[in-house]
């Protein structure tokens, strides 16, 4: 009889023990459906804020976030919408804890991190915007626009090297996206390596011809690598496709391009034009003397460049050049003084022809 007890009692204590297992499955059953229903609630709210957001509808975007982040969900993408919301408002004290939340409820997100330093950049915080772009390059480094945002600052704090060798490696992780290789042809420009730049160029325009300005920037860097037969017809095309007041600096440097083809006449004919729209700068009254310069018209060009002191009394190149004049005309006593004020300016272009030029004058002079 007592064993029967005893059994009786432990199947008893058996039955309480499954009941309560069976219970407390339930009630993880029940949190995690709760979980996974608080988890597609705040994806699919926070994707009509985007929808909104992307549609310039801001105040609805915010409508639709603000409830996600007053309740507290842990969503990291409404807190990053809910910081760039804050910031188009200009609130970027809010924003940039918005940008923090995120970041402290998902770690490993890359927007919030690539958001967080667009506004520590905004702020000031160089160094911090640096930071989190990095992390953001390395939790996603196919998203371009991280490293592009990376390397912007990079060139802004005088790192234009290190932008560069970042951009090369963007360029093999995401090898089919223009806008790394045309980042990659501006950097290598700024760094006066035209000629590297002009390949990144063609590679973007293979990739995405339509990308805005690319076409000049490619056509600026055949101009300054040398390339003046290639860049001179896409200067040409450039310059009758964009009105006047765009495309100066593409006339003058079709202008200069041809003139170092030896087209004169079609050279001076652009820079004619120039002078014209712009009477009362040197620029153009070089740019004509060069011409006469060639065609052997030193009078002329002697005249032009004396007209030109008068406009910019410290230019290296106009000294340059009317010392040349001066030597070719047989004076080279008053040719010294400008071949030595265009030396001293650190800006002297062509210093090894000018040195050559200054020498020969000197010799000149202590003949007599």
């Amino acid at each position: 009889m007592r064993t029967k007890q005893v059994i009786l009692g432990a199947a008893a204590a058996c039955a309480f023990l499954l009941v309560g297992c069976g219970q407390t499955h339930i009630e993880k059953k029940r949190e995690e459906a709760r979980r996974r229903w608080d988890q597609a609630r705040a994806d699919m709210i926070t994707n009509l804020a985007e929808g909104c957001y992307r549609r310039g509808e801001f105040g609805r975007a915010h409508e639709h976030v603000a409830e996600l982040v007053k309740s507290g969900a842990p969503y990291a993408p409404a807190y990053t919408l809910a910081a760039r919301l804050a910031a188009q408002k200009g609130d970027l004290d809010k924003a940039r804890d918005l940008a923090e939340g995120a970041k402290a409820i998902d770690p490993n997100s890359a927007e919030a991190r690539y958001v967080l330093g667009t506004l520590e950049q905004t702020l000031g915080h160089g160094d911090l915007a640096l930071a989190e772009y990095r992390e953001a390059v390395r939790l996603n480094p196919k998203e371009v626009k991280y490293v592009l945002a990376e390397t912007d600052l990079l060139v802004d704090q005088g790192k234009a090297d290190e932008a560069a060798k970042d951009l090369c490696e963007a360029a093999k992780r995401a090898p089919g996206r223009a806008e790394v290789h045309a980042a990659l042809g501006d950097v290598l420009a700024m760094l006066n390596l035209p000629g590297e730049a002009v390949g990144s160029y063609r590679t973007a325009m293979r990739l995405k011809p339509d990308l805005p300005r690319l076409k000049e920037r490619l056509a600026a860097a055949l101009f300054r690598s040398g390339a003046y037969a290639e860049a001179a017809p896409l200067l040409g095309e450039l310059a009758h496709s964009e009105p006047e007041f765009v495309s100066g600096w593409i006339r003058l440097m079709w202008a200069d391009c041809l003139l170092a083809l030896g087209r004169v006449p079609e050279a001076r004919a652009l820079y004619e034009a120039r002078r014209h729209l712009a009477p009362k700068t040197a620029a153009p009254l070089v740019s004509l003397a060069k011409c006469d310069i060639l065609e052997n018209r030193l009078a002329s060009a002697g005249e032009r460049l004396e007209s030109a002191l008068a406009l910019q009394a410290q230019d290296p190149e106009t000294h340059a050049l009317i010392g040349y004049v001066l030597v070719a005309t047989g004076r080279p006593g008053e040719a010294l003084a400008h071949l030595r004020v265009a030396l001293d300016n650190p800006k002297c272009e062509g210093r090894p022809t000018v040195e050559r030029l200054l020498t020969q004058a000197e010799k000149a002079v202590s003949v007599f």
